[in-house]
């Protein structure tokens, strides 16, 4: 049909050609005092060219106009590379630790909302790292007044951090910031009560128990190393809580079942018991519970008493345990400590080198912890020193 068309136009074409060529006729264009006085070919060419000009004139227009748009497409591409690049030398930076360079890369990217928080956590590790606490102070304000949405998780972050540097006290003041649905999630619940048992607030801790076991905390795998010492601190609340002499019974009593066969559990609960000044609860919990096993958690603990009664005590009960066991380093290391504490040097010196040599034979098979070595080396040197002095 389209060929149709054009054959039809041709022939009309040719026809109208014939006929201009054998009566050309004129045409007469008046415009005001502008006359226009031509054939009608040449009138026709004329109108041709008009079209054909303005036609040219509105492609360049088009062409001239997506220049434009290709430009910005091209300036926006570039930006976006140069962002991502910016990205990656950041991640590149944080893989090595260097978490201010990160910073600096990621103040000169466009950060996209989706990666918002990800660019504040950078800004808060890089100022934690320095040591900058009024700049955090500033940056966690910020980002509770302009980006709400990232201010709950730039504090549950900031906050481990300084947990795991050794200031809980920062990280209970910051997670006190947080608004209330943060508060029902088991990060916030616990990090607090991670952070109560480090700074020894027990009765807080008491009062939080509740929605540690609301949120989960004891199920999620974020805390899943510091679980010891979360139960550890609830048995000491717990404790507390039931005063008098049978109060560490009582705490014991209320530890679910799994937890009371827990040692690094149990000799945590000895540690903060001696932290707090009670060390016969504690004496009297290690030695029931190594009555049962000897386990090193629980046995490095017990040459940690202070008070020269309840160390020749421990002393008797170690002595008794390493007749049957003769060559277990953990005791003989407990039992320097003890004679070194109460200030019997030789007798410490004594065992000492005994717990070194026993590790020294069993070098090789790997039944020692080379922590164990450490801690021997350690307490040799600081008898070294005591004995110079």
């Amino acid at each position: 049909m389209r060929w149709l068309w054009i054959f039809l136009a041709a022939v009309a074409g040719a026809l109208a050609g014939a006929s201009l060529l054998q009566d050309p006729g004129y045409v007469l264009v008046r415009a005001g005092s502008w006359v226009f006085e031509s054939s009608i070919a040449a009138g026709a060419i004329s109108a041709l060219a008009v079209l054909l000009t303005i036609f040219m004139v509105g492609a360049g227009l088009r062409h001239l106009i997506s220049s434009f748009g290709m430009f910005g497409r091209w300036r926006s591409a570039r930006q976006l590379s140069k962002s991502s690049d910016q990205w990656q030398r950041a991640i590149k930076a944080i893989a090595v630790g260097n978490w201010s360079m990160a910073a600096d890369l990621l103040s000169g990217a466009g950060i996209p909302p989706e990666r918002r928080l990800e660019a504040w956590l950078v800004q808060a590790q890089a100022l934690w790292q320095r040591r900058d606490a009024q700049a955090l102070a500033s940056l966690l304000a910020r980002a509770q007044r302009d980006f709400p949405e990232v201010h709950g998780d730039l504090v549950l972050a900031t906050a481990r951090w300084q947990i795991l540097q050794g200031d809980a006290k920062s990280a209970l003041a910051s997670l006190a910031q947080v608004t209330e649905p943060a508060r029902l999630s088991s990060a916030w619940a616990g990090l607090y009560a991670w952070g109560c048992v480090e700074q020894r607030q027990w009765d807080s801790l008491q009062r939080h128990w509740s929605l540690v076991d609301k949120s989960g905390v004891l199920k999620d795998p974020a805390f899943r190393q510091q679980m010891p010492r979360l139960r550890a601190g609830k048995a000491m609340a717990d404790t507390l809580m039931a005063e008098g002499a049978d109060g560490w019974r009582s705490g014991h009593k209320l530890l679910p079942k799994q937890w009371r066969s827990d040692p690094n559990t149990l000799g945590l609960w000895a540690e903060f018991l001696m932290d707090s000044g009670r060390e016969e609860p504690a004496f009297e919990l290690l030695e029931f519970e190594l009555k049962k096993r000897r386990h090193p958690a629980l046995v490095r603990r017990f040459g940690g008493f202070t008070q020269p009664k309840l160390q020749l005590l421990a002393i008797e009960r170690a002595q008794a345990w390493r007749v049957k066991q003769p060559n277990d380093a953990e005791l003989l290391l407990t039992l320097g400590r003890l004679f070194k504490a109460n200030g019997q040097i030789d007798q410490a010196r004594t065992h000492l080198l005994t717990a070194f040599n026993v590790i020294a034979g069993k070098q090789g098979t790997d039944q020692e912890p080379q922590d164990l070595e450490d801690m021997v080396l350690m307490e040799l040197g600081r008898l070294a020193t005591l004995s110079q002095g």
